[in-house]
């Protein structure tokens, strides 16, 4: 069963890991400053509580111009890779905004949508 939490380390999330017994968490972020510091609260809450952390996803890392492929970061530089790093997390994915997937949202079809982002990360999750 995956939880899906508001950001952070308030009230919601310390009482799921108080009453729920986990497996592990997967965190997801994004590129801006700010949220790699929530991030960093939430990797050390989860490790105090002895809570496996099974990887970081980014969300919105980048847009890519459906012209020539150049990946656009309108949220600035990724600090996944230095989050990741620096607590030994080595499962990550990075998820870029794109219109085909909000479409597919919105058409009751996204079971069908063929996205590379995720590759790897599940089966990883399962080892």
């Amino acid at each position: 069963m995956f939880v899906d939490m508001p950001p952070g380390t308030g009230d919601v999330a310390l009482t799921v890991y108080q009453t729920l017994p986990l497996d592990g968490l997967v965190i997801v972020s994004s590129p801006q400053e700010l949220v790699g510091m929530i991030v960093e609260k939430a990797v050390n809450m989860a490790k105090r509580m002895e809570i496996p952390i099974l990887g970081i996803v980014e969300n919105m890392s980048y847009v890519e111009c459906p012209d020539c492929g150049k990946q656009i970061k309108i949220f600035g530089e990724s600090h996944l890779d230095e989050i990741a790093k620096r607590h030994g997390i080595a499962n990550t994915a990075s998820i870029p905004i794109d219109p085909a997937v909000a479409l597919a949202c919105d058409t009751g079809s996204i079971e069908g949508i063929g996205r590379p982002w995720l590759d790897g990360f599940f089966e990883e999750l399962v080892k």
